[in-house]
């Protein structure tokens, strides 16, 4: 496995969909593992941070990151990941423009906690306690990653080689940008491997789409 270029695959502030989209590769994914060697992905396989931290800089030839950043362990990986990374993937929506998490920043930190451990109606929390970085319990500390006040996408942290978009992106961009950096075959840095075209453009139904749209009836319920 020595001769394998090395790949990671971390979550940030993420869902879980653009894993499950690496997943849907299906036996293609197969074909992937035979090229490259997982070194980290928490969806899929055990794994110890040090492991990470012990390893060269640019050890891993590629880190596909998922998701924004939104705390301070999201930040700590994203960076490591950088260090010991010769490219980094901005992975899907969140990662690349914020995403879904991103609509959090129309809200602050204060206006969150609020809600989720105070006042909507499902909460039981009589003594009002909201999480902290460091609570003593016992005389031992527990820690807690910082809730930062905005969510941020990857490239405000951390610089970022390539770009796929998508929620999540599909199979068959994912294959081919993973093909591309173990040929290396890349394009320049920046440039995001996805085509110009919107997916609906490579829809197999446009053949039968007809060239107008009409409403003849409204019917009410």
């Amino acid at each position: 496995m020595a001769n394998k270029p090395k790949v990671a695959i971390y979550w940030l502030g993420a869902c879980a969909g653009c894993d499950e989209a690496i997943v849907d590769l299906n036996e293609a994914i197969l074909q992937v593992v035979e090229t490259v060697e997982l070194v980290l992905w928490p969806l899929a396989m055990d794994f110890k941070y040090d492991r990470i931290e012990a390893m060269e800089d640019e050890e891993i030839t590629l880190s596909i990151l998922t998701g924004s950043v939104r705390n301070s362990d999201h930040e700590e990986m994203a960076r490591l990941l950088r260090k010991k990374s010769k490219l980094v993937l901005a992975f899907g929506a969140c990662a690349c423009f914020g995403g879904t998490a991103g609509l959090a920043n129309f809200k602050t930190k204060e206006d969150i906690f609020n809600w989720v451990y105070r006042d909507a109606p499902t909460v039981v929390n009589p003594e009002t306690k909201f999480p902290q970085t460091e609570t003593r319990i016992n005389g031992k500390i527990l820690t807690l990653p910082e809730f930062y006040d905005h969510v941020y996408t990857l490239n405000q942290i951390i610089d970022v080689d390539f770009y796929l978009p998508g929620c999540p992106p599909p199979p068959d961009l994912i294959a081919n940008a993973v093909n591309a950096v173990v040929s290396g075959d890349l394009p320049p840095k920046g440039s995001t491997l996805a085509p110009r075209s919107a997916l609906c453009d490579t829809c197999s139904r446009n053949k039968k789409k007809p060239s107008r749209m009409e409403i003849r009836q409204i019917k009410r319920i």
